[in-house]
């Protein structure tokens, strides 16, 4: 097995499948691979003797070889990319810069040489002497048209800035204002187009954008023509589409979008629905990934949670942050540099709520909350030895599709091993409650007595574990996980309906009873935020 991006060398494996028993594995230079462990029908780990980077393939049938690596040695000369806060788990690897004139970053693209971007206002000759300058009165419609209140903006939320809270409305309010800050500089740092090169002609249909009364006068005025309102209503909208197609990046000053002839007019498919959600602060996050891919990865099909493409990865920014953020961050690395550039990554379960659960027994119970150590009681089994995100074919899906799952998976010291889709990780993220007070006020509402759970008994049980009765007087089923790893992984495991994190350093369990659903039985995650 070859496995390479095309002009580096590649990481060579010759694998004989044989599950449960491991066989010896040679590398390209034929140093024999010291571990060589299958721990399943689809998961195998290889280790090399002077290199002990972790590879892990994932195996797609039952005898066939591995057909796609995580944390591997795909391209030697790429470093890993690693994640800060959970413990510098690498997630693919670092990619450099794309050499494709059609791949740039937003200010290169839009102000550069297209001529989908371009309007001169040189063609509209000479300004009268002590006449505003045409170019700042058009530069200034543009903020207009960019800006989120007011009779000309195209995104009229203004008032979400300062509402309560973290609304998506309110997301999207303040990424449209940092997005139309930016694209108003770029285009007045714009270098005047060449005035030698014939202004494009084009037929711009009307897009319902409110001219200011200033650029409304200098372009049906004597000095004007109806090309040029055409052009300017195009270069308008093509600015308001990249503005809606960023809207989804936390970081999109950074992000590397593929421009094709028709500029930014992709996102006109999904505009209308996606500001209509925006407007009734009903956004909706398979919305805002379809509109991530319009500049990016337009080819995959509708739906997931993100996805790689030519030039990276675009995934939830809560798996960076730990947050329950609707945003995304897009990444300069890949995790798979097989057939297909573009890939979809998806739940495993569409609709967790019809997903097999399993009901958690209560093996050791205290009555006792100050037993419970904030230092990790269960330190040998509150964090995994081994961790490692791997990649899989769903199993309905031939080996020619886009869509993937990935997997954040590893094993304990005691031989515990754990596999979380990391789909449902994000959805976990999305629903966990945070408790904010020290202790629970209220003396007479602390449970009689608290089920506690080591980290790697709830991981290695099978399906979304739940608790729905409290039959057993347990109120806080209570799991001590000391990193960030473990913290994650047990977010993608509980079913999401009543979990709590509590940061054991400065927290008791108590303090999860001020939160969360009063109904049923609550998961308390001890051992301090999501991401470290």
């Amino acid at each position: 097995m070859t496995f390479g991006d095309g002009g580096h060398s590649a990481f060579c494996l010759q694998l004989t499948y044989n599950p449960g028993k491991p066989k010896p594995v040679y590398d390209t230079y034929d140093q024999p691979i010291t571990k060589a462990t299958v721990t399943g029908r689809r998961h195998a780990v290889f280790e090399r003797k002077e290199d002990p980077t972790i590879c892990n393939f994932i195996l797609s049938g039952t005898n066939s070889p591995a057909v796609s690596v995580f944390t591997s040695k795909m391209t030697a000369a790429r470093p890993l990319n690693r994640i800060p806060g959970l413990d510098g788990l690498a997630f693919g690897r670092l990619i450099s810069p794309p050499t494709q004139a059609a791949i740039n970053k937003v200010n290169q693209t839009a102000f550069g040489n297209s001529a989908k971007w371009r309007f001169q206002p040189a063609e509209l000759g000479q300004d009268p002497p002590g006449a505003e300058p045409s170019r700042k009165i058009l530069i200034d419609g543009l903020r207009s048209c960019l800006a989120i209140s007011g009779r000309e903006s195209t995104l009229p939320i203004g008032d979400a800035i300062n509402m309560a809270g973290e609304s998506a409305r309110k997301v999207m309010a303040k990424q449209a204002q940092r997005i139309g800050s930016l694209l108003v500089r770029c285009a007045q740092n714009a270098p005047p187009p060449d005035v030698t090169v014939p202004q494009m002609t084009v037929r711009s249909p009307c897009e319902g954008h409110v001219w200011t009364r200033e650029v409304a006068g200098l372009l049906i005025g004597p000095r004007s023509n109806g090309n040029l309102m055409q052009v300017y209503n195009e270069w308008l909208h093509q600015i308001v589409l990249l503005r809606d197609g960023l809207l989804p990046f936390e970081n999109f000053d950074e992000v590397r979008l593929t421009i094709k002839q028709e500029g930014a007019r992709p996102v006109d498919d999904i505009r209308s629905k996606f500001l209509m959600q925006i407007m009734t602060a009903q956004v909706k996050r398979t919305t805002v990934i379809d509109v991530a891919k319009a500049l990016t990865a337009s080819g995959l099909p509708s739906g997931g949670y993100g996805f790689q493409y030519g030039s990276g990865l675009v995934m939830p920014l809560s798996l960076f942050t730990g947050s329950s953020s609707i945003l995304l961050k897009y990444v300069p690395a890949t995790v798979d540099d097989s057939r297909h550039q573009e890939l979809l990554f998806d739940y495993e379960n569409k609709d967790y709520f019809s997903a097999p659960r399993h009901e958690i027994s209560v093996d050791e119970v205290t009555s006792n909350a100050s037993s419970i150590s904030s230092t990790n009681s269960y330190s040998t089994t509150s964090n995994p030895v081994f961790s490692s995100f791997a990649i899989e074919n769903p199993r309905e899906t031939d080996s020619f599709s886009q869509i993937r799952h990935i997997k954040l998976q590893g094993s304990f010291e005691d031989g515990a091993q754990y596999s979380v889709d990391v789909g449902q990780i994000t959805r976990g993220l999305r629903y966990v409650y945070r408790a904010v007070n020290t202790n629970c006020e209220d003396s007479s509402a602390e449970p009689s007595s608290f089920a506690l759970h080591k980290a790697s008994d709830v991981l290695s049980l099978p399906d979304l574990v739940t608790s729905t009765s409290r039959s057993d007087g347990v109120r806080l089923h209570v799991i001590q996980a000391g990193s960030a790893v473990a913290r994650m992984a047990l977010l993608g495991k509980l079913y999401p309906e009543n979990v709590v994190l509590v940061n054991g350093e400065k927290q008791s369990p108590t303090s999860a009873l001020g939160v969360g659903k009063g109904f049923g039985p609550q998961f308390v995650i001890i051992g301090g935020d999501v991401v470290g």
